[in-house]
């Protein structure tokens, strides 16, 4: 099939380093509001593997999530993505 792009082809790193300020960054800010992965979990409703996953890197986030965690930690989104932009140049 000609002009279709094979998943199998696709590979993400998702080691990278941009992956590695973001997971730092996560984890700062948790640490910031004074939370532990428990508390963070529990605002969240989900289970405290999920923000271990996350801050490991096991676990890559979609906008909505990052969403919730950053209103969760008292942080604004735009807020947050400007503290990413500063840490990955």
């Amino acid at each position: 099939m000609q002009g279709l792009i094979s998943t199998a082809t696709v590979s993400k790193n998702i080691f990278t380093k941009r992956q590695e300020v973001l997971q730092e960054l996560l984890r700062r800010a948790r640490v910031e509001a004074g939370l532990t992965q428990t508390e963070l979990a529990e605002k969240l409703q989900r289970p405290q593997s999920f923000v271990s996953k996350i801050e490991s890197g096991e676990r890559l986030l979609d906008i909505l999530e990052l969403k919730e965690i950053c209103d969760a930690v008292g942080i604004g989104l735009q807020d947050f993505v400007s503290r990413f932009e500063q840490e990955i140049q």
